[in-house]
């Protein structure tokens, strides 16, 4: 399928690359890591990248665009298949679109769909496409997918991490990765984020079947002067690693009244639930938004009977 994505890209002129909304490392990285490949690989190409940024903004910065440069223009999306979370929905003004992701999600929009759910990160996909056509990879490049690698696979800890991750995390390497940045930048910690660790710690729940949860309004954002996906997607794996513990859910209520819904299971497949609310993701990590709070006592019932109790 590398080619048929490589056949796309050189037919047009003009590309601008899209990715899902408040990103995580994998959507940036993998977002910035393509530009440059383009960039670096592609003579003539106008190559952008749009969407709202977050703390992540350390790795890349996106790209002011006007409308009009979408005219006859390869809108690529990274990173999610789901046209209500992509950030910046300009890419329907564009004359082709072409989406490339990991995630157990079919299409509702692109006219072009490439899925690699065998890959633990959309990072880990453009690198191992450099790898296997040769492109030329400037450091740069590889630092920004060497971090969607990174944080995808939970530096590695991850079960879907294979021998292809390893395989393409050493040619980053090879390439001039800056892994001592990346970790610095994503792992040295302020006081707020330590004692917002520490809240959650001392004040997650658990269900009949060990289901631990966690259920954050918005105020929380206030308390521990943080953003939202520092609560919702941050927080989430201070869940994992209990013994007895198969699965964890953290619910975190964003400004406009809708809740962020991140859901994880140690073993036992639990995508389905996702899809069953609206979301999607892998077989062990996924989400969904949902809209009121009875609806994830809905969702913890479901992953309550999945671990093999009755949530109460």
């Amino acid at each position: 399928m590398y080619d048929d994505i490589l056949r796309i890209i050189d037919a047009h002129e003009k590309i601008v690359i899209h990715r899902h909304k408040n990103p995580d490392l994998d959507a940036l990285g993998s977002q910035a890591g393509l530009k440059a490949l383009i960039e670096e690989n592609f003579q003539g190409k106008a190559v952008k990248m749009v969407g709202d940024e977050n703390s992540f903004r350390f790795l890349a910065r996106v790209d002011e665009v006007d409308d009009s440069f979408y005219k006859d223009a390869l809108a690529i999306v990274v990173d999610v298949a789901v046209k209500a979370l992509v950030a910046d929905d300009r890419y329907r003004l564009a004359k082709t679109t072409m989406v490339i992701d990991h995630h157990r999600n079919d299409t509702d929009f692109a006219d072009h769909f490439f899925s690699f759910p065998d890959h633990i990160a959309t990072a880990q996909i453009l690198g191992d496409m450099a790898m296997e056509h040769n492109f030329n990879v400037s450091p740069d490049a590889a630092t920004y997918l060497l971090g969607g690698i990174v944080t995808d696979s939970g530096r590695f800890l991850y079960p879907a991490v294979n021998e292809t991750t390893f395989r393409v995390s050493a040619f980053l390497m090879e390439k001039g990765a800056d892994l001592p940045y990346l970790y610095e930048n994503l792992y040295t910690e302020d006081l707020k984020f330590k004692k917002l660790k520490g809240y959650f710690i001392n004040h997650f729940k658990t269900t009949q079947a060990n289901v631990a949860y966690m259920k954050n309004t918005k105020d929380l954002k206030t308390k521990f002067d943080v953003d939202t996906f520092t609560i919702s997607r941050g927080m989430v794996n201070q869940m994992r690693g209990i013994e007895g513990v198969p699965m964890w859910a953290n619910f975190t209520e964003d400004d406009d009244g809708s809740i962020l819904c991140e859901l994880r299971s140690a073993e036992k497949s639990i995508v389905d639930i996702a899809k069953k609310y609206g979301g999607g993701g892998h077989d062990l990590a996924c989400g969904c938004t949902v809209h009121d709070w009875d609806t994830t006592d809905k969702i913890l019932a479901d992953l309550d009977a999945r671990a093999g109790g009755n949530h109460g």
